[in-house]
């Protein structure tokens, strides 16, 4: 049976999942401790891959941005950067999730190889 590229994609919705709803639930109900907490989570979870989602998020953003600026609705610059910082957390934790999902549903190619230690220990009847 071929494996199949989106298992392990919504398999990680089971961990960037709660952290959606933790960010959501604490933007939502002025709780500075859970948005916090969570935002940190976020971070934290998708260290590697920040930089690259927040490039991505930020460069998708800008236009929007610049379009509400033009419209004549301004938005103030530092909470629409936390908010691209936080997507990104969220994006780079679902990253982060779904390559250990693929790592550990994947299945050995080859059979594992003893190393050095069966090629100088092996008995002799296996030499010839």
């Amino acid at each position: 049976m071929p494996r199949s590229a989106l298992r392990p994609l919504l398999m990680a919705l089971a961990i960037s999942g709660p952290i959606v709803a933790f960010v959501i639930v604490g933007r939502a109900g002025n709780s500075d401790l859970l948005a916090h907490t969570s935002a940190f989570v976020a971070v934290l979870l998708g260290l590697p891959w920040i930089v690259p989602a927040f490039v991505a998020v930020a460069v998708l953003s800008a236009p929007l941005f610049v379009a509400l600026h033009i419209m004549g609705h301004p938005q103030p610059l530092m909470p629409w950067l936390s908010t691209v910082i936080l997507i990104a957390g969220i994006v780079a934790c679902h990253v982060n999730a779904t390559m250990m999902f693929d790592w550990l549903l994947r299945k050995r190619a080859r059979p594992s190889n003893a190393g050095l230690a069966d090629f100088l220990f092996r008995p002799a009847t296996r030499i010839a």
